[in-house]
């Protein structure tokens, strides 16, 4: 009983500590991106979605080409529901004017929340009830252990410290993380097969769609340039998004093939993500559909 009291009363000293924290500091790292858009959000325009939301559009410079503030709130290794999750803290603070959704056909397809969703656990409990319902999943087993911050911020305080001394890509303005230049570029990657959309992720992506329209956002979707060969048909992913944002008054580019990307590997961090050059260039390109 003793020993129990004892773990008890740490656990509640170290959320009473990490609760202080958070309420005089912005998280670190990756966390810098996310708890302005949680809990800060003010801007006039958002950039959501995976890393190359993140890496590829350079939002200060977006910002300054057509006139309205710009945050870019990607986040790395995420799948849709954490998008979801965004969209619904920003819109519960400022219903933005626009909302740009930046995809790879990848990202629309898998089940469940994702194996790092587990990385909002710090906001668990404060108050944003759709983190509190998807960590919880409908089980009341897992809403016990949650209580515990002992469980609740496992690996993630140690994230969180090594955020004060490490940082992934090169950081900007306005929530934009960019790749370096690697060491040497990347192959063209093959598609492996087609592309169709989940019927769990189309669910997903149709509530983000209904819920801009409902509150007049104009959003757009992107699939932002990869390093790949040209698949032999149009991926199914790409179809059945344009159809939905057809039916819900989206607008949708498939910038997966475009050019010079496709074809200029120096461009590229991965074959996935663009490096510092590649955002540049990107941004540029993409501003006119802006305007």
């Amino acid at each position: 009983m003793v020993i129990v009291a004892v773990i008890l009363a740490l656990d509640m000293a170290l959320g009473f500590l990490f609760r202080k924290y958070m309420d005089s500091h912005t998280l670190p790292g990756d966390y810098e991106m996310a708890d302005h858009v949680l809990r800060g959000f003010d801007e006039d325009a958002v950039v959501l979605g995976s890393s190359v939301a993140l890496n590829s559009i350079n939002a200060r410079t977006l910002q300054d080409s057509i006139g309205v503030t710009v945050f870019n709130g990607g986040a790395n290794g995420q799948t849709f529901p954490f998008y979801l999750t965004m969209l619904k803290a920003v819109t519960q603070q400022k219903t933005p004017r626009k909302v740009i959704l930046c995809l790879t056909p990848e990202n629309l397809d898998g089940t469940g929340i994702g194996g790092r969703y587990n990385f909002l656990a710090p906001y668990y409990g404060r108050g944003m009830a759709d983190i509190d319902r998807r960590m919880e999943n409908d089980d009341w087993r897992e809403r016990l252990f949650l209580k515990s911050n002992f469980y609740r911020l496992n690996r993630i305080w140690f994230r969180i410290l090594l955020y004060n001394f490490i940082s992934a890509g090169i950081k900007g303005e306005n929530g934009t993380i960019v790749k370096p230049i690697p060491p040497s570029f990347p192959p063209r990657r093959a598609f492996q097969g087609d592309f169709s959309m989940s019927a769990e992720r189309r669910k997903d992506f149709e509530e983000f769609l209904k819920i801009c329209r409902d509150k007049g956002i104009d959003l757009t979707v992107i699939f932002t340039p990869q390093y790949v060969e040209k698949p032999p048909l149009r991926l199914s992913a790409a179809k059945e998004v344009e159809q939905l944002c057809h039916r819900y008054g989206a607008r949708f580019f498939d910038d997966t093939l475009m050019q010079p990307f496709n074809s200029d590997s120096t461009l590229f961090y991965d074959d996935v993500h663009v490096n510092l050059n590649g955002t540049k260039i990107y941004t540029d390109t993409i501003i006119p559909r802006f305007r």
